[in-house]
C-alpha cells in the first residue's frame, strides 16, 4: 500500500521527508490516519525539527517498547493500492 496525502499539510510534508531522505509512515491518531516517523531518541527528533522547520501542524509523540514516533496530526493521509 502507498500512502497519499488528504491535506496540503500532509503533502508539503511527505515533500520535504523525501528531500531529506527521512522515511515515514501511516500512524493512526484519534481515529485519523496521519504521517509518522520514528526516531530513536529526543536528539534524532531535535535534529528532524531542524531539517524540517515549522508549519506542518501539530505533533504528538508516542512510545512503543524502545520505539519513539513523532506524528503530524494536521498531516491527514490515506492509503492506496500501487
Amino acid at each position: 500500500m502507498n500512502i497519499k496525502a488528504k491535506s496540503v499539510i500532509a503533502e508539503q510534508l511527505m515533500d520535504k521527508l523525501n528531500l531529506v531522505e527521512f522515511p515515514f509512515e501511516a500512524r493512526t491518531f484519534g481515529g485519523e490516519l496521519c504521517i509518522g516517523i520514528s526516531v530513536q531518541d529526543f536528539a534524532q527528533a531535535f535534529h528532524l525539527g531542524t531539517l524540517l522547520g515549522l508549519g506542518y501542524g501539530r505533533v504528538a509523540h508516542d512510545k512503543i517498547g524502545s520505539q519513539r514516533i513523532l506524528i503530524f496530526q494536521d498531516a491527514l493521509i490515506e492509503l492506496v493500492d500501487s
